[in-house]
């Protein structure tokens, strides 16, 4: 089991450090190509298009057959959607690319959430998504630091090539994993009741909303702060420090994560952090040097940093027995449904009241999430009879 998680953890830095330093690396160099605001956001809502119409059969999937295929599968789209802006470096294939990109990073990221939590029991969940969200904030902090570093030393079109190098080292780990038995608790569930699970459930309706918003929040964070802080003048190798100082404290305040949750609870863990999170989003269009801003990043990466992981750990206790992947796959759907919609409407927004008032209404959004988010009721997922292959 500790080698099997091993290789998850390890897979979601590998899949995660090229994600996350494509994104504002893309935003960047669609301006460069002379993009306006409304293609960038446009080219910025196609990397969620894809998981939207994916998300829920990639789970049904991964229940029935278990995460090596689709983690594999997952890196190498990775793989192709970075090469595709190297060798054809202009708008239209900006658009294919986020699409491929969304797409596969679906695949192998439910696939290593769903092979975590499955591969933990009740008393050890929190800790193994604890650690599981630590490796996939180094994956994050290191993306845009990289991407950033690389953007200014060498060039767009190269720093695509050097991103989409490293999903080869998720599938290596991909192949090492063994493959896992198939559910005999998914053969006696019909679709229909986990929809309806999903819907009547306020808990687990609750706990997907309020991760859309706020992964959302993080989304627009990631898309638009590098516009907003290349408008103040800040250069691209100081905003990609500014996104890994956000990066960084997310993956600190996770190692704390077990112990926030046994002091004050899940739920009451996920409303703070949240409302910090909103706070840190107001405070920016008030800030323009690369310093207030990383106060900013800090204050955000320590609000936000928590919380994603404690939707999942919501998410997957309130889930039907034998139904956690497609669940999970509800829940990313829904995800990307918001990083869908939101950034088109925030870049139409954006044309009329700029880009610092994006991050003011934001924060009342993540405000509303933490209301939300009070009223939740955690409830312990009964483990089922599936085992995964020592």
């Amino acid at each position: 089991m500790a080698k099997t998680r091993l290789l998850f953890y390890m897979s979601a830095v590998f899949i995660l450090l090229p994600v996350f330093g494509a994104r504002p690396l893309t935003s960047l160099f669609a301006e460069n190509l002379q993009a306006s605001i409304i293609e960038i956001g446009i080219i910025s809502s196609c990397y969620s298009l894809a998981p939207l119409i994916l998300a829920i059969f990639a789970g049904r999937y991964i229940d029935r057959f278990g995460e090596k295929i689709p983690l594999i599968v997952g890196a190498l789209g990775i793989l192709i959607s970075l090469l595709l802006p190297y060798i054809f470096p202009v708008i239209p294939v900006l658009y294919v690319s986020q699409l491929i990109l969304g797409g596969s990073q679906l695949l192998a990221i439910l696939s290593i959430q769903n092979g975590v939590s499955k591969s933990s029991t009740n008393e050890t969940r929190d800790k193994a998504i604890g650690n599981f969200s630590v490796f996939t904030s180094i994956g994050i902090l290191l993306g845009p630091l990289l991407g950033g570093y690389a953007t200014e030393h060498i060039g767009f079109e190269l720093s695509y090539l050097m991103l989409g190098l490293v999903p080869i080292l998720a599938v290596c780990c991909g192949v090492m994993l063994k493959t896992v038995p198939r559910s005999a608790a998914l053969e006696s569930e019909k679709s229909s009741k986990v929809w309806k699970e999903t819907f009547v459930n306020r808990n687990l309706s609750s706990s997907i909303f309020v991760s859309m918003i706020i992964l959302s929040a993080v989304d627009l964070f990631y898309v638009y702060f590098p516009l907003y802080a290349q408008s103040q003048g800040i250069r691209p190798s100081q905003i990609g420090m500014i996104l890994a100082v956000q990066a960084l404290m997310n993956s600190l305040v996770r190692i704390f994560m077990p112990k926030l949750i046994i002091l004050i609870g899940r739920v009451k863990t996920l409303y703070i952090f949240m409302s910090m999170g909103a706070i840190a989003f107001a405070l920016i269009p008030f800030f323009s040097s690369p310093y207030t801003l990383a106060i900013s990043a800090f204050l955000l990466g320590t609000g936000l940093g928590v919380t994603q992981p404690i939707t999942i750990i919501l998410t997957y206790n309130a889930s039907p027995p034998g139904r956690t992947g497609e669940i999970l796959g509800i829940r990313l759907a829904s995800n990307r449904l918001a990083q869908t919609i939101i950034p088109f409407l925030f870049a139409s927004l954006s044309t009329f009241i700029g880009l610092g008032a994006i991050f003011l209404i934001n924060s009342f959004v993540i405000f509303f999430g933490a209301w939300m988010a009070h009223g939740i009721k955690d409830k312990e997922y009964v483990e089922q009879p599936v085992t995964l292959n020592r």
